[in-house]
């Protein structure tokens, strides 16, 4: 086979170091995050683990409930709009907007619900986690913007900052044991602000470009998937808010554990389908279609490897680094892994069906997945306990993958066969990995 040469090869070379910078940024931020986990956990234990864990919930699920979907309308926006100021001003505007909308309605709602429905008993800490949701939007907004512009390197850096200064102050704190649970979310908020020190020079965004009839057509069209993204998120969130309201702080907290490793494995196959983003809305559907099957692939084979290590050595890390009163994560760990693996696999597939525009059956498969999740969950928490919570959401996700990988094989006509991962996806990926450990290429690649 002939290399190519040219144009084409100068775009390949450059494909291949974005690819190795990202993967290594990625394994950078990946081991700092788990060693956060580990300072975390080990300062705050089971119960305290648990508390922390319920505010984030409330955060994130706030965050995703109030930020209407405009992330993904915009994605869709992305080819119709001639000029991409228009959407970078608006990114600033909604972020901040309605990051602080969401804010006031979460606290106003958990104050009426009271303790008894969402365990919070400390207002002060919770306005603490609330603050973090208009930084965040901003930044999730911002973040998918350079995704769009193919500018990975800028979401690269700027998570990597956030992931370092949270890490170094995590373990200072530690060092001189004065880690509390109000550090703990203190520095979680603040970690949200970080990355826009880089998107925002990077983006440029300026309030006098906002459009309002932009934003009306982002608004209702992030309208139109909204269900279908709350009910993605709720997915992978209810679980813990479900364990909290019918079991004990501790029992969250080791679930929540689980789940944090389990996402730590899901960053690899993540990148894979960051990377991929851009092509696949690209171009004719013919033509991103292969791409998307190509990425699949290759994201199985990174989600195979990555959760499977996590599931291996488990059982020896988990009680030797966490501590022994963390030994009850493993099994709800084991418990997440074919559904978190099935996530991470088909990550590629989801991307693609966005620019589908058919919102109406994105919604229905991820609210029967849910459903299924949550049903499994009653049903099964109060006799499994956490446990029975790592299998209800592990076979809502494998019910979401299922119902997107039919779709996907219907709608572009590929055999299934076609996603089952080949030797050549297998010399990709170690001639990336061999890239990505030669130092050198890595900074050209994140650059």
């Amino acid at each position: 086979m002939r290399r190519p040469h040219g144009p084409r090869a100068g775009a390949v070379n450059r494909e291949a170091r974005q690819a190795a910078g990202t993967l290594g940024i990625y394994a950078a931020r990946f081991l700092l995050g788990a060693l956060m986990s580990v300072v975390v956990n080990r300062s705050l234990g089971p119960e305290g683990r648990g508390t922390y864990a319920v505010l984030m919930t409330v955060a994130t699920v706030a965050l995703h409930l109030g930020h209407l979907s405009v992330e993904e309308s915009h994605v869709a926006l992305w080819p119709r709009v001639r000029d991409s100021a228009l959407i970078t001003a608006n990114c600033l505007l909604f972020g901040m907007a309605l990051g602080c909308v969401c804010a006031i309605a979460a606290g106003i709602v958990i104050e009426g619900l009271g303790p008894g429905v969402v365990p919070v008993r400390d207002h002060g800490l919770l306005v603490l986690a609330l603050a973090w949701i208009p930084c965040a939007m901003t930044e999730k907004l911002l973040a998918r913007l350079m995704v769009l512009k193919a500018r990975i390197d800028v979401n690269n850096w700027s998570g990597l900052l956030s992931v370092g200064v949270h890490c170094a102050a995590l373990i200072g704190l530690a060092a001189m044991a004065k880690l509390t649970l109000w550090w703990i979310v203190a520095l979680w908020t603040v970690s949200a602000a970080l990355p826009l020190a880089v998107l925002l020079p990077a983006a440029r965004p300026r309030l006098r470009h906002c459009d309002a009839g932009v934003a009306r057509r982002a608004l209702r069209l992030g309208l139109r998937y909204h269900t279908g993204l709350v009910s993605m998120f709720l997915l992978l969130r209810a679980d813990i808010l479900i364990l909290g309201a019918m079991t004990t702080t501790v029992e969250v907290g080791l679930y929540a554990a689980a789940v944090t490793l389990m996402e730590l494995g899901r960053v690899p196959p993540d990148t894979v389908a960051n990377l991929a983003m851009p092509r696949q809305l690209e171009g004719d559907e013919r033509t991103a279609a292969a791409f998307t099957v190509n990425s699949t692939r290759i994201a199985a084979l990174v989600a195979t490897v990555s959760v499977a290590l996590l599931c291996a050595t488990a059982p020896f890390v988990v009680p030797a680094v966490y501590g022994p009163a963390f030994t009850g994560s493993i099994g709800p760990l084991l418990g997440l892994a074919p559904g978190l693996w099935l996530i991470g696999a088909t990550r590629p597939v989801g991307a693609f069906l966005l620019r589908l525009d058919r919102p109406l059956l994105s919604s229905v498969t991820t609210v029967v997945a849910l459903t299924i999740n949550v049903g499994l969950n009653l049903a099964l928490i109060p006799s499994c306990g956490a446990v029975g919570s790592a299998l209800a959401a592990s076979i809502g996700y494998g019910v979401l993958a299922a119902l997107q990988i039919m779709w996907f094989l219907r709608v572009t006509r590929t055999p299934p066969r076609a996603l089952i991962p080949r030797r050549s996806d297998l010399r990709y990926l170690w001639g990336t990995a061999w890239h990505t450990a030669r130092p050198a290429a890595l900074i050209r690649g994140a650059r």
